[in-house]
């Protein structure tokens, strides 16, 4: 059987506190899960898109963020193999960025070596739609070439 308190500061400070205790909680969730969608949210452009092509018997395969955004920095990574699937360390590498429905001008960052048969640039795209980008390999008096297609967004 309840008791009935006798003192109504009492009673109303244990309410109280078990309101707040409460919304304190809900607050607590809320933010748990607006930080777990911000988090899915910015990392949606991280996820890698490779694709390998093999031109002559060198393997060049490019690496970029799925869904690529204009007037942001984005890293390129080109992986290099031969035939016998060896890393290819002594290339010069460069990509030629071009948007076929409007051509944008020049865009040939360098890719610098990062690593064992990786090479790494950094650009952005300038507009919105669909880019051509031309992985450039310069090894031993040959050059190859293998041009991949990638949908930039807003």
């Amino acid at each position: 059987m309840a008791r009935a308190c006798k003192c109504p500061q009492r009673c109303l400070s244990i309410t109280t506190r078990g309101v707040f205790s409460g919304i304190t909680a809900l607050i607590r969730s809320h933010c748990l899960i607006v930080i777990l969608i911000l988090l899915a949210a910015c990392s949606s452009g991280a996820i890698p898109l490779r694709e390998t092509q093999v031109v002559d018997g060198l393997s060049i395969t490019l690496d970029t963020p799925d869904r690529p955004r204009m007037n942001t920095a984005i890293d390129f990574v080109v992986l290099l193999q031969d035939a016998k699937g060896q890393p290819i360390d002594d290339a010069s590498v460069y990509l030629d960025l071009d948007m076929p429905a409007m051509p944008m001008g020049v865009t040939q960052p360098v890719a610098l070596p990062d690593g064992p048969g990786r090479y790494w640039a950094r650009t952005a795209y300038t507009m919105e739609g669909l880019w051509e980008i031309t992985v450039v390999v310069e090894r031993a008096e040959e050059t190859y070439r293998a041009t991949f297609r990638r949908d930039v967004l807003k």
